[in-house]
């Protein structure tokens, strides 16, 4: 019995975890005027090996044609431990500069295995942030 205890005990607690992981995304702002919108979110495969390139694309709006810049956020498990990474990943948009809506393709790689759930974000030259997209992607 008590064996079945300590088994709950630490599934609940896995459980726990997980779910304040997930949080950590929250849910997708609101845009303002003037902010770029962006949908769409694909990454092309969407598995891959460590190393291999996968391109990631998404289509956006934004009025003023003063895309700068997208925001990659990573969270995934690895080796079966939840994790989210303290940098996040910035491409820069500058060949979008001029453009009022058009689609967005930019190569990543990742040089070790794992789940990957990402959260994407474009930032115009003011510094308005668009809505927030995720997708999730699988290294191994």
């Amino acid at each position: 019995m008590r064996a079945q205890s300590a088994v709950m005990a630490s599934l609940l607690c896995l459980v726990a975890i997980l779910l304040a992981g997930c949080a950590t995304f929250g849910e997708p702002e609101s845009v303002g005027p003037g902010s770029p919108r962006i949908a769409r979110l694909r990454f092309e495969p969407e598995t891959v090996r460590p190393g291999e390139a996968t391109l990631m694309s998404f289509y956006f709006e934004v009025g003023t044609a003063d895309l700068a810049e997208c925001v990659v956020v990573e969270q995934g498990v690895r080796q079966f431990q939840l994790y989210t990474s303290l940098q996040p990943i910035t491409h820069s948009l500058r060949e979008y500069s001029g453009v009022v809506a058009g689609t967005v393709e930019v190569p990543m790689r990742w040089s070790s295995e794992g789940i990957r759930s990402l959260e994407v974000h474009a930032v115009s030259k003011a510094g308005k942030t668009s809505n927030r997209l995720r997708a999730t992607l699988t290294v191994r």
